[in-house]
């Protein structure tokens, strides 16, 4: 094995991402070309571009593991349980998260929606994520799992320290999530409610496997890394509101159009999502040989600007079709929540679309994002005009 100086971290990659989406894609489309496997020696690491080459890895863990990387301290994460451990607890809440299964609530999510949306129908201003996406997510969580938050503003600092902890730039204390869950934990074993966490007690007392201080982490998880693609789909697609009208009359116009919307939002402006994992041994992937222990970063953001299987790659297409994206993975670690993301995402879409005749900027508030990582929206002020038909609900 190649000796190394230190240990890799996300940070050695992101100085070769730009902050322009065209600049990206010619970046991922020249090593396409030229090198489509980079090797990184002095971090024992390689970087994989191509599509073909990104879906081996991640549909492979028997040769490339999830649970040795090194960019995460989190106490429970579905994304680095190892084999066994991730297909006995997924079991557990994979239920819930079966497409048919959102599907059957998207009625009770719109006028959770309607709701959040009736303000800004009077005073001509929403703040995305604060008036609409983290309270939305806090309702949808209690609604799908019966887990409790003490307001949108918490959930959001808790939601946006644990993506950040995922990608390699907090260290935060879990201490009063984890204190609040726990409660609730206790709560449930007094009087079970019949909610994703009383089953999962109900589990407990057949199998011993599953620990209450694993029950605690999974919904740590689920409660707050899972609102993350919610929040930055959002905000992602509302800044495209903003940025071209065109596009956002298109969908009013035609309402058929959201889901390949949202499935072009997700392949195009996720730009900067990779996926790490580590030689369970001795490989070959692309014609090099990759030695055991080396650390594999996966660009699926790469993945998804591949020619090969997206013609025209470069372009923002809503009718694209096909669109197997790899944004949030795909085989057995694929995200949990992306049913919930497309489900939520098209949902909100459908009554933004029917509530307002037009979305801008707000040139007072400017877009902010995190200091550490410009891609990772946290508020996006906007003005908005109504439609002649609002929300009756």
């Amino acid at each position: 094995m190649t000796s190394t100086s230190s240990k890799p971290t996300r940070d050695l990659l992101f100085p070769d991402l730009s902050d322009s989406i065209e600049e990206r894609i010619a970046w991922f489309q020249h090593q396409h070309r030229v090198e489509p496997l980079r090797h990184r020696p002095e971090y024992n690491l390689w970087e994989v571009f191509r599509y073909e080459d990104v879906q081996r890895v991640l549909k492979d863990p028997d040769t490339f593991s999830v649970t040795n990387k090194t960019h995460m301290g989190l106490p429970f994460s579905f994304g680095r349980a190892d084999i066994q451990e991730h297909r006995f607890l997924r079991s557990f809440v994979a239920r819930s998260f079966v497409p048919g299964n959102i599907e059957a609530h998207a009625s009770d999510f719109a006028p959770m929606v309607d709701a959040l949306l009736k303000p800004a129908l009077a005073s001509g201003r929403l703040e995305v994520l604060g008036d609409l996406g983290y309270p939305l997510m806090e309702h949808v969580i209690g609604h799908l799992f019966g887990l409790q938050i003490p307001g949108p503003d918490r959930f959001r600092q808790w939601s946006d320290q644990m993506f950040g902890q995922l990608v390699g730039i907090f260290q935060p204390d879990h201490a009063e999530v984890v204190g609040m869950l726990t409660d609730q934990l206790d709560q449930r074993k007094r009087k079970p409610t019949g909610d994703l966490m009383s089953a999962l007690l109900q589990a407990r007392a057949k199998d011993d496997r599953l620990p209450e201080e694993k029950i605690i982490h999974m919904c740590l998880d689920l409660v707050t890394a899972g609102n993350a693609p919610t929040s930055l789909l959002l905000s992602y697609m509302f800044a495209r509101f903003c940025r071209n009208p065109e596009f956002y009359q298109a969908l009013r116009s035609d309402p058929s159009l959201i889901p390949g919307a949202i499935e072009e939002v997700l392949r195009f402006d996720f730009s900067w999502f990779n996926l790490w994992r580590t030689a369970r041994h001795d490989t070959e992937l692309g014609g090099r040989e990759i030695k055991a222990g080396s650390y594999i970063v996966v660009w699926d953001s790469a993945a998804n600007f591949d020619e090969a299987r997206f013609p025209q790659a470069h372009r923002f297409d809503i009718t694209r079709s096909p669109n197997p994206h790899l944004t949030f993975g795909q085989g057995m670690y694929i995200c949990l929540g992306l049913p919930l993301v497309r489900t939520l995402g098209r949902v909100v879409v459908e009554r933004v679309v029917e509530t307002f005749e037009e979305i801008r900027f707000d040139p007072e508030r400017p877009m902010r994002s995190q200091e550490q990582m410009i891609d990772y929206v946290v508020s996006l002020d906007t003005l908005v005009s109504p439609a002649n038909t609002t929300v009756s609900r």
